[in-house]
């Protein structure tokens, strides 16, 4: 379970998330989640990337979500100015990297963390329905 503290200051940063979405850059990687939270210091963000993953928990926030995307490699928390993925969903996303410190006791414990730019593709899940008696 990631840090409850970057929980909250994600979500305070919702609000003011929908003023940095505006620069897009013209070339997206696909990327995996260990390699974002392995290179910290890879000059991530003048970056977009782009990640592949299912949706795992979800926290929603006054103006949209903070989901954790999982692939093969981990998992990171993504900060949405939309409520439109759901857990459970296999999604391609767009998106910023960002770093949140958080310093306890003199050490930073802070987590990198994407930034949503845009859902490119997810997938639609099928309604089970059960046979009628």
């Amino acid at each position: 379970m990631r840090s409850p503290i970057l929980i909250c200051r994600l979500a305070l940063l919702g609000g003011l998330s929908l003023l940095s979405l505006t620069g897009l850059t013209a070339c997206s990687s696909l990327v995996t989640v260990k390699s974002v939270q392995q290179q910290p210091q890879r000059n991530w963000l003048t970056e977009t990337v782009k990640l592949r993953g299912q949706v795992g928990s979800l926290a929603p926030l006054l103006k949209g979500q903070v989901y954790e995307l999982q692939d093969a490699t981990g998992k990171i928390w993504v900060l949405s100015s939309s409520r439109q993925v759901t857990t459970g969903q296999q999604v391609l996303i767009r998106g910023r990297v960002r770093y949140e410190a958080i310093e306890v006791s003199g050490q930073d414990l802070g987590e990198v963390y994407i930034e949503e730019q845009q859902v490119e593709e997810q997938q639609v899940e099928e309604l089970k329905l059960e046979p009628s008696p």
